[in-house]
């Protein structure tokens, strides 16, 4: 559901981790996702979106999901130092 919202909202997948199988309740998963969006009104208007707003409400209980959003970063991303 949040795929299919995220792609319709211009985001982009850049990283993206396995997806755990669901065990009856809850369930711990070291999963990562970078995900790209032209600028912050897209972020915003994608969180905003019903079909977020369903994703989160599908989740609730069962999966944590914490986010960080950061504007401006440099075209060609970043690097670890050497």
């Amino acid at each position: 559901m949040a795929q299919k919202s995220i792609l319709g909202h211009g985001g982009r997948y850049l990283v993206a981790g396995p997806t755990p199988e669901p065990i009856e309740g809850t369930w711990d998963s070291p999963r990562i996702l970078v995900i790209e969006f032209p600028d912050m009104d897209r972020i915003r208007q994608w969180y905003d979106s019903p079909e977020y707003r369903q994703a989160r409400q599908i989740r609730e209980g069962k999966a944590r999901v914490q986010m960080l959003f950061v504007e401006g970063s440099p075209p060609e991303g970043f690097s670890l130092p050497a």
